[in-house]
């Protein structure tokens, strides 16, 4: 037990006496029933709404395309696929399956390309940008294994730091007294603190001030499966840029009383404190209806909420970054959540902690620090996979998204077919089919990898008259190579084109016809025969 409390003393801020001392704070408060959010009035941050595709959306990409040889990149990867139905880790699963390539391949592979821009418009040959990764016990050794075996997925082994989240005590009592198992009375029971431990270890193993040093003006968080979230992040860092904000968010619409936490600035009635920062969904409603509208939270003209929903995926400048973090010791913003037994409000019905979340940070700044959000389209920036296909179902039917394995994959085919779409080619629309009762958009199946097109104004370099392309309904396309273009195609069945460096492939007056691949759902009688992955 002594070299536990060693190991637990040791990797939270302050101790285990500052551990305790803020427990009981938070304890203290939430025995008494005090909201964190009273006194603060709600309005709408600073931030940019863009169209995916408009000359505004060209111009932030552009400019987050030449910022982004200054970026550092954090994959929050703490967890394994238990809800999916899957016993690994997250970023091992395929993101689809044209490619089948595995979340972390996809995120790596975008990094590259947005290193290799950077060289050239930087001109230096030598520029690396970096990657940490988030791991937990759980995902550790099974992080390495997956990034040794696949030689690092092209990256060098130099460029990638894991840093392994630890866990805290927990708490019996409402006295913050530390709980011990009572099946072995020298073991302490400890619990996940939270993804918010991020910013903990970036302190900690000197990563934060490391990159500010090295000039690195971005840090890009993004979480484990979200395949899109490069689509997103040029725009997002042009925006950064543009209204020079030390913290931006990327939101997406939402609509009132959806399950989705909302970026807002709150000014304190009385104080004056201002903070810009994520409010979860149940406490927007009230927080409202307490303050500037009694109806609570309504749609605007657009129909959505004026209040954008919370991707939690951060963009943060990396110089003020790290000297917050070096102020506070690595400190975050915690809340703990006890569920009393009684009344009494004494004893716990199990063990609680306290925890922290990642998009709590900026509740660290000053009021003069600007904090804001990008707020994009959901088809070309967000689509989840984090459940398994009972759970999805139920989701669907409640708020109109998944979020599970098979919407995730088409997500990412709809999304080129969309942006191909935009600038004038002919893509047969999709239709909704079910997959193990998921209703999932099947159309035609269109990967473009990052060496190829990466942005908007790069997409229509590459096909040079995009209204000589069709594709229809059973299709897939497939192009990976930065030197390939399209000036015209027919396309009525599968094509996959892979250049490597340095080969330049035009594609003209071609016209493909063949059976294509089909997507066929798994049952009972082939399902045993199937990786548990693909399953």
């Amino acid at each position: 037990m002594m070299q536990q409390l060693d190991d637990l003393d040791k990797a939270y801020p302050g101790g285990l006496l500052e551990y305790v001392s803020r427990s009981r704070d938070l304890l203290k408060e939430a025995m008494s029933g005090s909201n964190p959010l009273s006194g603060f009035v709600p309005s709408i941050p600073t931030g940019e709404r863009l169209e995916a595709g408009s000359p505004r959306f060209m111009e932030m990409e552009a400019i987050g395309l030449s910022e982004a040889q200054n970026a550092a990149f954090v994959l929050v990867a703490g967890g394994l696929g238990e809800r999916l139905g899957f016993s690994g880790i997250k970023i091992s699963l395929p993101n689809e399956l044209v490619t089948g390539k595995p979340y972390i391949q996809l995120y790596i592979e975008n990094i590259l390309a947005l290193q290799q821009r950077g060289r050239v418009l930087g001109g230096n040959k030598e520029l690396r940008l970096p990657l940490a990764i988030m791991t937990s016990g759980d995902t550790h050794e099974q992080t390495i294994k997956l990034l040794e075996d696949n030689d690092y997925f092209g990256m060098e082994k130099a460029q990638i730091t894991l840093i392994q989240q630890q866990k805290v005590p927990a708490l019996s009592d409402s006295s913050a007294s530390i709980a011990v198992d009572p099946q072995n009375p020298y073991q302490v029971i400890t619990k996940p603190h939270g993804h918010g431990d991020v910013h903990t270890l970036l302190h900690q193993s000197g990563i934060a001030k490391k990159w500010a040093g090295e000039g690195r003006k971005w840090i890009l968080f993004f979480q484990d499966t979200n395949g899109l979230i490069f689509q997103a992040v040029p725009a997002l860092i042009g925006v950064s840029k543009h209204l020079e904000l030390e913290v931006n968010t990327l939101t997406v619409p939402r609509k009132p009383g959806e399950s989705v936490g909302s970026i807002c600035k709150l000014k304190h009635e009385t104080s004056g404190k201002k903070l810009t920062v994520n409010v979860e969904y149940n406490q927007l409603e009230p927080l409202l209806k307490s303050t500037i509208s009694p109806e609570g939270d309504v749609p605007d003209q657009s129909g959505f909420s004026p209040y954008p929903g919370n991707t939690n995926a951060l963009v943060f400048r990396a110089e003020p970054y790290a000297a917050t973090l070096e102020s506070t010791g690595g400190l975050m913003p915690e809340f703990v959540n006890p569920k009393f037994k009684d009344d009494t409000k004494t004893a716990f019905k199990k063990p609680t902690r306290l925890e922290c979340m990642m998009q709590d940070y900026p509740r660290l700044l000053s009021r003069d620090s600007r904090v804001g959000f990008t707020q994009l389209e959901r088809w070309c920036c967000f689509a989840a996979c984090k459940n398994n296909a009972a759970d999805a179902a139920s989701q669907f039917e409640k708020t109109g998204f998944a979020e599970s394995a098979s919407t995730a994959e088409a997500a990412t085919y709809k999304m080129f077919a969309d942006k191909l779409r935009q600038i004038g080619a002919h893509i047969a629309p999709s239709e909704l089919k079910e997959f193990g009762g998921v209703p999932t958009q099947v159309g035609p199946k269109i990967v473009l990898s990052p060496s190829f097109a990466m942005t908007m104004e790069e997409l229509k370099r590459k096909f040079l008259s995009p209204g000589k392309v069709t594709m229809s309904a059973k299709s897939t396309l497939h192009l990976d190579g930065r030197d390939i273009e399209v000036k015209s195609l027919d396309l009525d069945g599968t094509l996959i084109v892979k250049a490597a460096p340095g080969a330049h492939v035009v594609i003209d007056d071609l016209k493909v016809e063949n059976e294509g691949w089909v997507l066929d759902p798994i049952s009972g009688e082939n399902g045993d025969s199937i990786s548990e992955a693909l399953r």
